[in-house]
């Protein structure tokens, strides 16, 4: 069933040793318990490059994934004031008890779910903003393979391209062009097709260069380093 406020959920801590954050567009919501049993509910921003870290040992840690362009309209906050940053959920809804009540679903994290996601959507407002659909079109537009320029989209749409840029970036957290390059670059995180230079006109870029040079921009790795495991890790 298709859900117009969620777009994935992951209901398992990470069982890695190593946890890969990739450049993500979306805002994700966090509830996690620590092995001590404290429980907390976060608000994880859109990321604009990759990071790293080693994975911590968390008992619960369910993400719920909020389709990009939805923020606005779940959480009344602009979306670029949480960009490259994870926050208490209170930070940005006010006094909550949600955390707490969540602790008796520990053992029940797809209940869970249904609990984080009934909150998010008793936050909408009464009436929904009518810009919520041009975003929408605008986001399905620049995560085509081949995406179009910023200015055609905005025209396609019947907007201009200085309104649709500053819409789409209170609504999704980054810029259109930046939006794209974080798309394209994250279907190429799991893409096992060789050589790069066919991976590169597949995904739509020029050239292998123009591939490995983006990927490197945003993950931080060359695409043969990150295959390899070869990631810079954190420190924090």
């Amino acid at each position: 069933m298709h859900d117009p406020w969620i777009e994935t959920v992951t209901l398992k801590p990470a069982t890695t040793p190593v946890t890969v954050l990739p450049p993500d567009p979306a805002t994700t919501v966090v509830w996690r318990m620590t092995r001590a049993g404290d429980s907390d509910v976060l608000i994880a921003g859109p990321r604009t490059k990759a990071s790293y870290h080693r994975t911590k040992e968390l008992p619960v840690c369910v993400r719920l994934r909020i389709r990009p362009g939805r923020v606005m309209t779940l959480l009344a906050t602009a979306a670029d004031e949480l960009v490259d940053r994870t926050v208490p959920l209170e930070d940005v809804i006010g006094p909550s008890n949600l955390a707490e009540q969540l602790i008796c679903y520990r053992d029940r994290p797809a209940e869970a779910v249904e609990v984080l996601r009934g909150f998010l959507v008793d936050q909408l407002p009464s009436r929904l903003p009518g810009r919520l659909e041009l975003v929408t079109n605008a986001v399905a537009e620049l995560s085509g393979k081949i995406q179009p320029r910023v200015a055609e989209t905005a025209a396609g749409l019947g907007v201009s391209e200085r309104y649709l840029r500053r819409v789409f970036r209170q609504d999704v957290g980054v810029s259109p062009k930046h939006f794209a390059r974080i798309t394209r670059v994250r279907g190429l995180i799991d893409q096992a097709r060789r050589p790069w230079a066919d991976t590169a006109a597949y995904a739509g870029y020029t050239d292998q260069s123009h591939l490995i040079a983006d990927f490197r921009s945003l993950m931080g790795v060359t695409p043969k380093a990150f295959a390899a495991g070869h990631v810079p890790l954190s420190t924090c």
